[in-house]
């Protein structure tokens, strides 16, 4: 049987990926720029969330 995932999971799930990249970027590159990104993708997943 097979899994099925549904959109607003498979859209948190992606949410979740991209803040974790950005954090291990922040830990081991630059974090101002990190910062400044996940409240930038924070801002776009909240209204997308909103929407849905």
């Amino acid at each position: 049987m097979k899994n099925k995932i549904s959109r607003k999971r498979a859209e948190r799930i992606i949410y979740i990926v991209i803040i974790a990249g950005l954090v291990l970027f922040g830990i081991f590159k630059d974090s101002e720029s990190a910062a400044a990104l996940i409240r930038a993708v924070k801002e776009a997943f909240s209204i997308l969330f909103e929407t849905i």
